[in-house]
């Protein structure tokens, strides 16, 4: 039955992922484009976004050693959807913080480049955290590392 409405096992699988993200991030990601909530309330809510959801989906699907390739691409992909999502909250995330003065804005985030630099903090953070976990060498880096230096670039 699942073959009328999926292709392979593969495409199963990229539906499920994306109903977890969808589901995962949604609510989220709408506190954190509502300028009528304080960014102060924001943060926390920003932070639970990368300990519970990206890091939830990184404890129950991250690649192990004995995975396919093409498991692992589908996993990356996922992850990288997962980010995607995230890049305009986490613009109009940053750029309030900028209006309410709780950011620093040495690096000249405007409207017009804040999704760029969101895109950039994001992906590279999250390519720090999990570079152990995908190409299985390079150093590991934890949560808190990746926290700090986010904390350098707008404090």
């Amino acid at each position: 039955m699942f073959y009328y409405y999926f292709k392979s096992k593969q495409d199963i699988y990229i539906a499920a992922m994306e109903q977890y993200i969808a589901r995962q991030l949604e609510r989220k990601c709408k506190i954190m484009e509502d300028e009528a909530v304080p960014f102060d309330e924001k943060l926390p809510i920003f932070r639970s976004m990368v300990e519970e959801d990206i890091q939830g989906y990184m404890k129950r699907f991250a690649p192990q050693a004995d995975t396919s390739i093409s498991d692992t691409s589908y996993k990356l992909y996922d992850l990288v959807h997962m980010l995607g999502r995230m890049i305009v909250p986490y613009s109009k995330f940053i750029l309030q913080g900028i209006r309410e003065n709780r950011l620093n804005n040495r690096f000249h985030i405007t409207e017009e480049n804040a999704e760029a630099f969101a895109t950039f903090v994001l992906y590279g953070a999250w390519g720090m955290i999990y570079n152990n976990k995908f190409t299985g060498n390079g150093k590991p880096y934890e949560l808190e590392s990746i926290l700090e230096i986010t904390d350098q670039l707008f404090y």
